[in-house]
């Protein structure tokens, strides 16, 4: 009985999450702000937990950690990620939740890179975040990793680079290597897009396909609901503008 009674005063370990969510830096839609996620895909996700009644555990690592991660863990999903087709049957697709504009940028110094198309890329070096959707983009027009592309583990790591002048270009999300520049000690000015690369996909939550049908169903449910009334909109406002 006497054990009985100490193991009771005893902490309990927390309950685990109904999904674990896993995502990388990626300012504004995902990162770590004092070490603690944030950003417009975790809000968005803590809303759909909200209104779906289910926990969610968001975890912050590097993109392709997560991305195998979250293929090999049942309970699981990963954001914010582009729908292509060879990640179709991958996943279940929640989405879209936002907008997509990648650009190649240059340092705003470096007046003597002219790009005006893609091919014009392939005479620089480009900083490149591993496996991205872009940078498989980049793969299938013909770039070759080691020769024109430099893989890095995000944005950070490759804005880094930029201002050191270690690569000529860096392929980002126009909102991502702003905000990284920022967070680098920089100025926004320092930069500028020198080619838009794709603006004409969207980002969505992918879910693992193992996951129990009931909660992907309340998932899919509780974004439909934040949809209808106006708050994924408003959130898009917020951080986007638009």
């Amino acid at each position: 009985m006497l054990l009985c009674i100490l193991a009771s005063l005893l902490p309990r370990p927390a309950a685990a999450a109904d999904v674990v969510a896993y995502t990388e830096n990626l300012p504004p839609l995902n990162y770590l702000e004092n070490g603690r996620p944030a950003g417009f895909s975790v809000e968005l996700l803590q809303k759909m937990a909200a209104e779906s009644g289910m926990t969610i555990d968001i975890q912050v690592m590097p993109w392709i950690r997560a991305y195998q991660t979250a293929q090999a863990d049942r309970d699981s999903l990963l954001f914010t990620l582009v729908r292509t087709p060879e990640r179709e049957n991958q996943f279940f697709w929640i989405g879209p939740v936002a907008k997509r504009q990648v650009y190649l940028f240059r340092l705003a110094k470096r007046s003597d890179i002219r790009l005006n198309d893609l091919a014009d890329a392939k005479a620089y070096r480009i900083g490149v975040v591993r496996e991205s959707a872009a940078t498989r983009q980049l793969v299938a027009s013909g770039f070759r990793q080691g020769e024109q592309l430099e893989p890095g583990n995000d944005d950070f790591m490759n804005v880094r680079k930029l201002r050191h002048e270690r690569i000529d270009l860096m392929l980002a999300l126009d909102a991502s290597a702003y905000l990284n520049l920022e967070k680098a000690g920089g100025q926004r000015s320092e930069i500028v897009p020198a080619l838009l690369v794709d603006g004409q996909s969207d980002y969505y939550i992918g879910v693992n396909r193992a996951l129990e049908p009931q909660k992907l169903q309340a998932l899919q449910q509780a974004f439909g609901r934040l949809q209808q009334r106006g708050e994924l909109a408003a959130l898009q406002k917020r951080y986007f503008g638009r």
